[in-house]
Formats: structure tokens, sequence, C-alpha cells
């Protein structure tokens, strides 16, 4: 559990700058993307679970997969 935690620690996003936050668009998107209870994060956890986790042909790799996409976007 410790070596998962530690990757996730390693694909997290740095804070936002202060005091005018994100410059660039992309890196607005993506924060919005994984931070819990926005728009754009109930947008991509509905993506990933009705649109690529069911195309994986391999039950334990797409569990793996929704465990994973759970834990990043579920937070």
């Amino acid at each position: 559990m410790r070596t998962a935690s530690d990757a996730a620690e390693r694909f997290t996003l740095p804070a936002p700058p202060l005091p005018r936050g994100w410059r660039s668009g992309t890196m607005r998107m993506l924060d919005a993307a994984v931070t819990p209870g926005t728009t754009a994060n109930v947008a991509v956890s509905l993506g990933v679970t009705m649109l690529v986790i069911p195309r994986i042909p391999n039950r334990v790799l797409a569990a793996a997969a929704g465990f994973a996409a759970g834990s990043i976007l579920g937070r």
C-alpha cells in the first residue's frame, strides 16, 4: 500500500500558484478534472466508466483500471 501511495504522490498536481492561479487553460482543466465535486470531474469519471473501462478485454485489467480511476478521480 505504501508503494501505491508513493505512486499517487508522484502524479498529483502541484498547488496552483497564488494569487492568480493557473495561467494555462490546460492546467486549469486538468485541475478541475481531478478535483472531486467539479463538473469536469463528474464528466471525466462518467466518460472513463462508460467508454474506456468496458472496452478493456481482460476482466482483471478492467477491474484494476476501474479501481485506479476511482482512486484518482473520486478522492
